[in-house]
């Protein structure tokens, strides 16, 4: 059997370039970058929470002088705190610490997390015994990191790395079946962080109706809400609706990556653009409910089946930015084993696994190039189109053509 390392050996040095580049890029953010990072809006609302003002802890006019405080000289507009409650209360033990020091500890923690969700997937991933060498596995999971949400992630310090961690948890979870607490899993570690990414995920697991995994994602999900009452009260958690309500309209479409980022590239933020998007994530959603459909009576399909779900369930986002993409470092992990299974020879990639790795790196250069991308104009915004491409591919090869049963004749 022949061994295949020339194809791995270049694919994990190619990630390993880049990311050695992410590396230089993460080390050198300044003082000044780090007070116009993502992170200092949760260090604004973890400080109120430690403070005592979590039932005002959403307020503009209590964070924007603390905002200001913090990142002293340099004037800029307040980045308000826009994630539930229970989240601040994660990072208040931060809150002790300088900024700085406390971006560079979540910095490392995010992408620790990313780095752990990779691992956890390459371990329960479908991967066929024939491929049992280390270099193919070791080049999936670097060619997972390498991807451009992880630059992202690694400068902003945002909150992408809990997510595809639990993502990853859910996933290997329900590959051991345990329907249960892979759904706690899946539901409180989105409710936490972003629930906005997981709207067709949970549209997945509707069509799904699996009991066992429906009553799971029902208790993580009230564990989050009570935590949130407790750590903000109601008043908190009512500010946290309120500021999600706003934060949808904040920022111009042109500068987001989903229906809405499409739309907005076009048209701008007019009514017509909020339309056609909210009618792209409905459908986007209608699809993740067959999905889960076809899932409830092939458990086999479960790899294809929760990629597809994730790839259109960052599209219906109506808040998604590149450190979300990260959110698919383990559905390549999972999916490059799913295409091993199917490739079926003893040469890697084979056919399968190439179109997946060639997916990926169309994904990580389409958000390189919509990377700070904001204007109204052609070709628009690319990730959405790439993110919709791959949907459909997958969605294809899920469909009755793609499996179509053999009669052996009597």
């Amino acid at each position: 059997m022949s061994r295949p390392r020339l194809p791995a050996a270049v694919v994990a040095t190619a990630a390993l370039v880049l990311l050695a580049a992410y590396l230089a890029l993460w080390s050198g953010v300044s003082t000044i970058n780090i007070g116009t990072s993502d992170f200092t809006a949760t260090y604004v609302g973890a400080t109120l929470l430690r403070e005592g003002h979590g039932a005002a802890m959403y307020d503009q006019a209590l964070q924007a002088p603390l905002h200001a405080a913090l990142i002293a000289p340099l004037r800029r507009g307040n980045l308000p705190y826009v994630n539930p409650p229970v989240a601040a209360a994660i990072v208040v033990p931060l809150t002790v610490l300088p900024l700085a020091t406390a971006y560079r500890i979540w910095q490392a923690a995010q992408l620790l997390m990313l780095a752990a969700a990779v691992v956890v997937t390459l371990r329960r991933a479908p991967w066929p015994a024939r491929l049992s060498q280390p270099g193919v596995r070791l080049a999936t999971a670097l060619a997972a990191l390498a991807g451009t949400g992880t630059l992202s992630l690694g400068l902003l310090a945002q909150w992408d790395g809990f997510t595809a961690l639990g993502l990853a948890g859910a996933y290997a979870l329900w590959r051991r079946d345990r329907g249960f607490a892979g759904g706690v899993v899946l539901a409180a570690s989105a409710a936490i962080a972003k629930p906005h990414l997981a709207i067709g995920l949970a549209a997945l697991l509707l069509g799904w109706r699996e009991r066992r995994v429906l009553a799971g994602a029902a208790a993580g999900l009230a564990a989050v809400v009570l935590a949130s009452l407790i750590a903000a009260g109601p008043a908190g958690l009512s500010g946290f609706v309120s500021a999600g309500v706003a934060d949808a309209t904040r920022w111009p479409l042109a500068s987001l990556l989903g229906f809405t980022g499409l739309t907005g590239s076009w048209l701008g933020n007019g009514t017509a653009a909020h339309l056609l998007a909210a009618a792209g994530s409905l459908a986007a959603v209608a699809a993740c409910i067959g999905l889960g459909r076809r899932l409830a009576w092939d458990r086999s399909a479960l790899e294809p089946c929760l990629a597809s779900a994730t790839l259109l369930s960052l599209l219906a986002s109506p808040h998604l930015l590149s450190h979300d993409m990260v959110l698919l470092a383990p559905v390549l992990v999972w999916m490059m084993a799913w295409a091993a299974g199917r490739d079926g020879a003893c040469a890697w990639p084979g056919r399968h696994g190439r179109a997946v790795l060639a997916g990926w790196v169309a994904l990580s250069l389409t958000t390189a190039v919509d990377l700070g991308a904001d204007q109204a104009a052609p070709p628009g915004r690319l990730v959405p189109w790439a993110l919709l491409a791959l949907a459909g591919v997958l969605i294809w090869q899920l469909g009755p053509r793609r499996h179509s049963v053999v009669i052996a004749p009597s």
